[in-house]
């Protein structure tokens, strides 16, 4: 699984939760320096003001907008290199805000920056690829709808793109991990993205249950490749929580 890595001072946790799960490793060192003199880059980055969740959470509280879905090609990837996002909607023009998690004086996110669709809008998806044996919806065939190069210089973290229609409003979040291979830092976060995809209802249903109210086929094969579709806001709640009680 991705793992993202916090600078801070020490303790050994190790903590599980329905959607999260973390691991922790931390040695003695003094305090932190503050925002007048930070020690660490996750310090630094806290300092910097954050965004209201009214600025960067779904319209609805859940899952978002079933009319503009979508998911990142690969669910981490380094600083310095490239995430490219495979949308699906309708819609003739959409704006994308990419968001960090974390502190940030208990605001839970930070707009990191804005991007716009690089395909002619509105673009046409094609279905998604099932089985009906092992109720599995696989949405890899759709075409990259948007990409954002991570800078260098980026904070490791839990990081989403927020999608917004122009014409409705409705919206949608795509959730990523920006890493640092090189970093040694004494605390490690470890991301449950098979768990959110356990979870993920998008298509024929989740390992749990379907995506309407009515129980019905559970499916018996994770979709890796496919947009997080949940029932609550649980999994942004729960790491927002927890990456700002760790930073």
């Amino acid at each position: 699984m991705p793992t993202v890595s916090i600078s801070h001072s020490r303790i050994a946790l190790l903590c599980a939760m329905p959607l999260l799960v973390c691991a922790l490793l931390l040695s003695v060192q003094p305090a932190y320096g503050g925002c007048s003199s930070p020690t660490t880059a996750i310090e630094a980055e806290n300092c910097l003001p954050g965004n209201p969740s009214t600025e960067w959470n779904v319209s609805t509280g859940n899952a978002g907008d079933a009319s503009i879905q979508g998911f990142a090609t690969d669910i981490s990837v380094n600083v310095g290199r490239t995430v490219y996002f495979k949308i699906d909607t309708d819609a003739s023009a959409y704006t994308i805000d990419i968001y960090r998690m974390g502190y940030y004086g208990g605001m839970g996110a930070r707009l990191i920056a804005s991007i716009s669709p690089s395909v002619s809008l509105p673009q046409a998806q094609p279905a998604c690829v099932t089985n009906s044996t092992v109720e599995m919806t696989d949405c890899g065939n759709w075409a990259v709808s948007a990409s954002w190069q991570v800078p260098t210089s980026a904070v490791s973290g839990i990081y989403f793109a927020h999608l917004i229609r122009t014409d409705t409003g409705g919206d949608s979040h795509i959730i990523f991990i920006v890493r640092n291979d090189t970093s040694t830092s004494n605390i490690l976060f470890q991301s449950s993205d098979e768990t959110w995809q356990a979870y993920n209802y998008y298509g024929s249903g989740s390992l749990y249950g379907p995506g309407s109210p009515d129980f019905g086929s559970i499916a018996d094969s994770v979709k890796l490749i496919n947009s997080l579709d949940f029932k609550d806001g649980t999994l942004l709640d729960l790491s927002s929580l927890l990456l700002s009680i760790f930073e």
